[in-house]
């Protein structure tokens, strides 16, 4: 086969890149304005859930209606989120940098806060991106199925810390596209999770990433 080839391997390849890319790119621009963050996580999701079964269509048109649709529980399940990551981070930073050795109980209590609720936000989003739940609803659900598949939460946890990490060392411009491959990879764990609980008859597949 032609490696340029349209229906290449490595055309295929170059073409799931590119909509990671782009699907980051607009995860960064939808969460400029910090509190509509947990929206564009949600759209992020869903525009990825189905790139992970290869339906993902216009990435444009399906993020934007998926931000649309998710705006009002972002707001009230994300704001929340954020400050809570928002102390938990500052906590840690003054423990463990202007804190000292006299504090290593404290930095590691915020270290360990701040990575469950950053691993708790992907979760909160990627439940509301796959069903139709309330605000609590999906709350509820992302707790239980963290502690359900600790297996995978620690995989989503790691996959957390190094965007963060990523993000943190080369300073700005990863975060324009990064999210795209890191969500991209969290949405493959998700799929994973989410089709075996469903297969089970654990959850209902009443609203998926295709709604």
């Amino acid at each position: 086969m032609n490696l340029f080839s349209l229906n290449s391997p490595f055309a295929r390849g170059v073409n799931k890149l590119v909509m990671m890319l782009y699907a980051g790119l607009l995860w960064f621009l939808c969460s400029i304005p910090i509190v509509t963050m947990g929206a564009a996580t949600a759209a992020l999701y869903e525009v990825l859930l189905k790139a992970v079964k290869n339906r993902e269509g216009y990435i444009g048109g399906s993020f934007f209606r998926a931000f649309r649709g998710n705006l009002k529980q972002g707001l009230q399940l994300g704001i929340p989120l954020l400050l809570a990551q928002i102390v938990f981070a500052f906590n840690l930073f003054y423990y463990s940098v202007l804190g000292g050795e006299g504090f290593r109980l404290q930095t590691v209590v915020f270290a360990v806060l701040s990575l469950l609720t950053l691993t708790a936000f992907s979760y909160v989003f990627a439940v509301m991106a796959k069903f139709e739940n309330t605000a609590s609803g999906h709350f509820r659900m992302a707790v239980a199925l963290m502690i359900r598949c600790p297996g995978w939460t620690v995989a989503i946890l790691m996959l957390q810390a190094l965007t963060v990490f990523l993000s943190w060392f080369f300073v700005y411009f990863p975060v324009l596209f990064i999210m795209g491959i890191s969500g991209y990879m969290q949405a493959a764990v998700f799929d994973h999770v989410f089709q075996r609980l469903i297969d089970a008859g654990v959850i209902e597949e009443e609203g998926s990433a295709g709604k």
